[in-house]
């Protein structure tokens, strides 16, 4: 079936090993920059989205060779549901999603609705406890150029539960007659719907007119039960308590309880290589085309891994060596917006105060971090209002990261109070807890 393929990529696969470039590296930082900025709902500068396009490209025909190569139970797996290819640059580099399409955990829906110029067909959909993801395609009979998503929801007979929802606004610049994306949902707690009848629901806008579908559809099976280890023990990384609460694997995702000890002397914003191992060495690690961790409560976080449910490991074992942390009086920072002061900032001075205005304010700072995580989440203003901050742009310039950051009004008194959710200090050790 797809042995012409095969041959086409296989010889570009052949070129570019050839070419003096670290390609598995290359492979990793695109699909990382690439799932990283389509998540984060972010306004991201025209060149930035070229990016994107390209990046779609790269993932797609590297990832794809290499399930040819590397998995032929993943390749077979995906050629027996036409029109999967696009899905490779999602699926690929995370285990849990490879182990889902191989063990058929995959549900095909294949429904469409026709509007006018466009098609909107629901691909397929997995749903465990923790979430669901739902596989689409936009098709036109003209470029999408221009277009963006205003609106996607999932609707149910029941409520659905706390959650978090998350998807790419933008077309890239340099789209077609298609776009091809997923929505994630992610639960806060273990979910499954008793009617599994849902209504798609999506709204785009091409060409300043609104253009609205309600598609329902039906799945045939209910979810795979979540398997729990209860952990509750307390590590220790350079005076730093945190305890390992529980740990729940589900098909989509493994979510990882830690609790800080509120005597810790360090805000831990991040684990930079939490993962979990088996007896083999082979690696679970963090989901990289989704929402990485979790707030539960003030000293609580969920923390997300790739899934080894379909797994089955005769030894299994949390590692943990290095995590981002600062001092705790180094968290917040202070900003004037309108006199452009940056009045309270860590004491390593790494980060500086760009333009500011009551709209917006920038911050940058010289960071050799791969990864761009955004720097605050929300702001307080002067008086104890709370000021949402609903979009960051970022980028890299020359050796400097760059956050400029929109708020959601400019109706505040100043100075703003932002806590850090991210910052390049880190402490280092050596943790590992057994599982089974």
């Amino acid at each position: 079936m797809y042995e012409q393929e095969e041959q086409s990529l296989s010889k570009l696969k052949d070129d570019l090993e050839k070419a003096e470039l670290p390609i598995e590296k290359a492979d990793e930082a695109i699909l990382s920059g690439f799932m990283k900025a389509k998540r984060e709902k972010s306004l991201v500068k025209k060149k930035q989205k070229r990016f994107v396009g390209i990046a779609i490209a790269a993932i797609i025909i590297i990832s794809f060779v290499t399930s040819i190569r590397i998995s032929p139970t993943f390749a077979n797996a995906l050629s027996s549901i036409p029109g999967m290819e696009w899905m490779i640059g999602f699926i690929e580099q995370d285990k849990g999603f490879s182990a889902i399409i191989e063990n058929d955990y995959y549900q095909k829906v294949d429904v469409s609705e026709t509007k006018g110029d466009l098609t909107l067909t629901i691909d397929g959909v997995i749903m465990d406890e923790s979430g669901m993801n739902v596989f689409y395609t936009l098709k036109s009979t003209k470029p999408l150029t221009g277009g963006e998503i205003k609106y996607i929801n999932l609707l149910n007979k029941e409520e659905f539960p706390e959650h978090s929802r998350s998807y790419n606004v933008y077309f890239p610049d340099d789209i077609q007659n298609e776009f091809q994306d997923m929505v994630e949902y992610q639960f806060v707690n273990s979910f499954s719907f008793e009617e599994l009848k849902f209504n798609f629901e999506f709204v785009t806008v091409m060409d300043n007119q609104e253009i609205k579908f309600l598609i329902p559809f039906e799945l045939k099976e209910n979810v795979r039960k979540n398997i729990t280890y209860p952990i509750k023990q307390v590590v220790e990384v350079e005076n730093q308590k945190i305890k390992i609460e529980e740990i729940i694997v589900y098909p989509l995702r493994i979510g990882v309880k830690v609790a800080f000890d509120p005597t810790n002397t360090k805000e831990i914003l991040g684990f930079e290589d939490m993962r979990l191992e088996n007896e083999n060495g082979e690696v679970w690690t963090s989901i990289a085309n989704g929402t990485v961790n979790r707030t539960l409560s003030k000293h609580e976080k969920m923390y997300y891994l790739q899934s080894n449910y379909f797994e089955k490991p005769k030894e299994l074992y949390l590692r943990i060596n290095k995590l981002m942390a600062i001092d705790k009086e180094d968290t917040v920072v202070i900003v004037n917006t309108e006199t452009n002061k940056l009045i309270k900032r860590p004491k390593d001075r790494k980060l500086n105060l760009g333009k500011t205005s009551k709209s917006q304010a920038e911050f940058y700072m010289i960071s050799d971090s791969e990864n761009m995580y955004t720097i605050f989440d929300e702001a307080v203003d002067a008086t104890g209002k709370e000021l949402r901050i609903p979009s960051t742009e970022f980028y890299n310039h020359e050796n400097k990261k760059y956050w400029n950051m929109f708020f959601e009004n400019s109706e505040y008194e100043n100075p703003l109070q932002m806590k850090l959710t991210f910052y390049p200090n880190y402490i280092e050790g050596d943790v590992k807890l057994e599982l089974k």
